[in-house]
């Protein structure tokens, strides 16, 4: 089980991996989606922030469980 979080990690950091672009668009989409909850500029990046790092975590915690079903089964 170690050994394929390692090679989840390392293949994640890997500066070639495209889902480095991920990262840009989900900023994007939290400030757009936060802005037409919220009117003051605090509010908005702080919702902002709060959903990018909901969901960039979500995402990390998925695709780190579905790597590991795949690698051990």
């Amino acid at each position: 089980m170690w050994e394929a979080t390692s090679g989840f990690f390392s293949n994640l950091m890997a500066p070639s991996n495209p889902i480095w672009w991920y990262y840009p668009l989900c900023a994007v989409a939290a400030v757009v989606y936060k802005a037409t909850k919220f009117d003051t500029p605090r509010d908005i990046a702080r919702a902002s922030l709060h959903f990018f790092l909901s969901v960039s975590a979500g995402m990390l915690v998925l695709g780190w469980a579905f790597y590991l079903i795949i690698t051990l089964f």
